[in-house]
């Protein structure tokens, strides 16, 4: 009997270890983190007038000791519309013991340069039914080469029939515009001594173009522009000529872009976010024989961006002598539908980097002494005029 006791006693002393052993394996945590791998980057590349892309990509699979779930906490799905610009996608691989891992891919989706045989406008075309836009060979220009094209442009103001030689203490000087690496170039400066004109003093050069052909109502202008970092203007714009005797008596301006590359301090409050705007307006400006006061009316659009950031596109389509519409990189922005006179004249394109009383020349850290060539260099890709036709 106390043998069989015995038996017993072992026996359940097995068991009883053998089901601790099984408990304490049971209990080791799981540490193993899955593994989880996402594709390379995707490069999609669209037409200049799409917004968007789809892209198709197959959803990263994990691998666990046990299983894993994987979930997307970043980006968009496989067949999505991905916008410009990356769009980074993160994927998440985690077990049921709370192990994580994770992966990620870029889709980048980029546009192609503006065509060249077209206006640039992305999404809504305003091109109306029945119509085409054909390009007016002589107020266009890619720049192409390293010559400046006299036939095209006037860069001596003693020549373009303005005889404004710019407004002090800015000097228009036809040296400081070239051509080169594909782009118009007009580098502004300080002088190393003061230039005196007219009886004027003048410190700082910059530069006027004109186009020697006129500009004219219903036809679309279009610039690939990045302005310079200095206090000075970059700008795109439509000059008119007036004379009180012979007429017209009308003093007219049609500013496409006009902003600064640096505002500072001293410059007018109004003005004190003209480094990173699209700044349009029409003038009537004040004449002898005209109005008592100059009279305008603008349209502005605020940007994220400096405009000496990037190049930017700007657009003008002069639609009538009462409406005139902005685009900014293929988009319409705003529009001027009541100028403060008809602008049924003609005019010429003018680029001018002048400086203004409103954002005086500051001196403490002056980019005309420090900047490079590029600081101090608004480039022009191309210029682009365009007529509408029948099809």
């Amino acid at each position: 009997m106390v043998k069989n006791k015995l038996v017993y006693a072992s026996s359940l002393f097995l068991i009883l270890l053998s089901t601790s052993c099984s408990s304490a394996e049971d209990a080791v945590a799981d540490t193993e983190i899955p593994v989880i791998n996402c594709q390379a980057n995707i490069t999609v590349t669209i037409a200049s007038t799409e917004n968007e892309a789809k892209v198709d990509y197959i959803i990263p699979k994990a691998t666990d000791n046990v299983s894993a779930m994987v979930t997307q906490t970043s980006g968009l799905t496989p067949g999505a519309m991905f916008p410009i610009g990356t769009t980074t996608n993160i994927f998440r691989a985690k077990d049921g013991a709370g192990n994580i891992a994770t992966c990620s891919f870029d889709v980048v989706v980029t546009r192609n340069a503006p065509s060249n045989n077209k206006p640039y406008f992305i999404g809504n075309d305003p091109t109306p039914s029945g119509k085409k836009w054909t390009k007016v060979g002589e107020l266009s220009d890619e720049f192409e080469g390293t010559s400046f094209d006299d036939n095209k442009w006037h860069r001596n103001p003693a020549t373009d029939g303005f005889n404004w030689i710019g407004r002090a203490p800015g000097l228009f000087e036809s040296d400081n515009v070239t051509v080169s690496d594909g782009n118009l170039n007009v580098t502004v400066e300080k002088f190393t001594s003061p230039k005196t004109v007219n009886n004027t003093v003048f410190t700082h050069g910059g530069a006027i173009i004109r186009s020697k052909v006129l500009a004219k109502p219903g036809q679309y202008y279009e610039c690939r522009m990045k302005a310079n970092k200095t206090i000075m203007s970059s700008t795109f714009w439509i000059s008119f000529k007036q004379n009180c005797n012979t007429g017209p008596v009308r003093k007219l301006e049609l500013d496409i872009q006009e902003c600064v590359g640096r505002v500072h301090s001293g410059t007018e409050a109004w003005a004190n976010n003209w480094d990173q705007i699209f700044a349009s307006n029409t003038w009537r400006h004040k004449q002898t024989c005209d109005v008592a006061t100059s009279l305008q009316s603008p349209g502005k659009t605020a940007l994220t961006e400096k405009n000496n950031s990037r190049f930017f596109v700007y657009g003008c389509w002069w639609k009538s002598p009462t409406e005139i519409l902005f685009y900014l990189d293929g988009k319409f922005t705003h529009s001027i539908t009541n100028p403060p006179a008809d602008f049924d004249l003609e005019g010429y394109i003018t680029m001018a980097m002048e400086t203004y009383d409103w954002n005086p020349v500051d001196e403490a850290g002056s980019v005309f002494t420090s900047g490079s060539f590029d600081d101090l260099t608004t480039k022009y890709d191309w210029v682009r005029t365009w007529k509408l036709e029948n099809q």
